[in-house]
């Protein structure tokens, strides 16, 4: 179950992602390691924990210029935490 909330989170990223031309390219950077470790966190387990607090550290970055973005980052690390990781 929660799998394929991440899953549908990752997607509602690419989405909003999509929708969001103001990110600069080192921004854009950012979520998509963010993302790819989410992907790893499915696939393997790898390292929640690093994920988690790299996910953290961009919300602050984002929280008053991208609020969207923020909140599905929010809900993804609602959702590792649900995971017990």
């Amino acid at each position: 179950m929660a799998e394929s909330k991440l899953r549908q989170l990752l997607h509602e990223l690419d989405a909003e992602l999509q929708k969001t031309p103001t990110l600069d390219e080192k921004q854009r950077q950012q979520i998509a390691s963010i993302r790819q470790e989410v992907e790893t966190v499915l696939t393997e387990l790898g390292s929640p924990a690093r994920s988690k607090d790299r996910i953290g550290e961009a919300i602050g970055l984002f929280e008053t210029s991208h609020p969207k973005l923020t909140l599905i980052l929010e809900q993804v690390i609602d959702t590792l935490a649900g995971m017990g990781l």
